[in-house]
């Protein structure tokens, strides 16, 4: 690819609008992984919003940029009641309960109060939200990334976590080898993890091992096989689609 139309092709994917949508769906990226590897059909469909998904960008909104579009919520008991429906019409979309917006202000707190995370948040040098483009080992497909902050010396991925004692175990399954491979392909640099527990508050560097860089890579190698045969080279039908493995 051309730098110079690389280089337009991130400045139109460093919009939010543009990456996550129609324009950005041209090409792969990590949270394709789990669906070309277990489920190909799934490919490409629309995601529903949850509320998963709106309590992560907002936090990576306020520890980066101190604000979020995500910032409306509602003093409701559950997500049932007519009073939360009501408002949820108004914006138009999945909003917080007012206990949520609490709690996660609360977090962000929390997290700001541990030195190690605000001197990494607050580092002058750092670069938030980069994209970046580029083709894996095989060479054939282009894939996208967006890193939450690159540094002279790492890139950072901000992750919250249920349970940070289980990260190293649970980063398999939620595809962060993957990402970690990807990610570090494309900008050439090492990839940090830096976790914050829902729960407690209490933040965790994890960096990546080079037996997590190869199951990403094994990964990405699946996903762009099944990709090619199914979607490409209509070698494969969907229809015949098998999960092999043991137990």
């Amino acid at each position: 690819m051309e730098e110079v139309k690389k280089q337009e092709i991130l400045a139109k994917l460093s919009s939010d609008e543009h990456y996550y949508g129609e324009y950005g769906r041209q090409f792969l990226s990590n949270s394709d992984i789990g669906t070309l590897i277990n489920n190909p059909a799934g490919y490409n469909q629309p995601r529903e919003d949850s509320v998963n998904l709106m309590y992560g960008r907002a936090f990576h909104e306020l520890v980066m940029f101190g604000e979020t579009q995500h910032d409306k919520f509602v003093d409701a008991s559950t997500r049932r009641t007519n009073k939360y429906k009501d408002a949820e019409e108004e914006a138009g979309g999945l909003i917080f309960l007012k206990k949520e917006w609490d709690e996660l202000c609360s977090l962000v707190d929390k997290a700001f109060g541990n030195m190690e995370f605000k001197t990494i948040l607050e580092n002058k040098s750092n670069n938030f939200e980069v994209p970046n483009l580029g083709t894996m080992d095989s060479g054939d497909l282009t894939w996208k990334c967006k890193a939450d902050i690159v540094t002279d010396e790492a890139i950072i991925d901000i992750k919250t976590s249920s349970n940070i004692g289980g990260f190293k175990y649970s980063s398999k399954a939620y595809n962060y080898d993957s990402q970690a491979f990807i990610y570090s392909k494309l900008f050439q640099k090492p990839m940090v993890f830096l976790v914050v527990d829902k729960g407690t508050g209490c933040v965790g560097i994890f960096e990546t091992t080079d037996e997590a860089y190869e199951n990403g890579r094994e990964k990405v190698r699946k996903a762009e096989q099944n990709y090619l045969d199914y979607f490409v080279n209509k070698t494969k039908e969907l229809n015949n689609f098998t999960v092999y493995g043991e137990i």
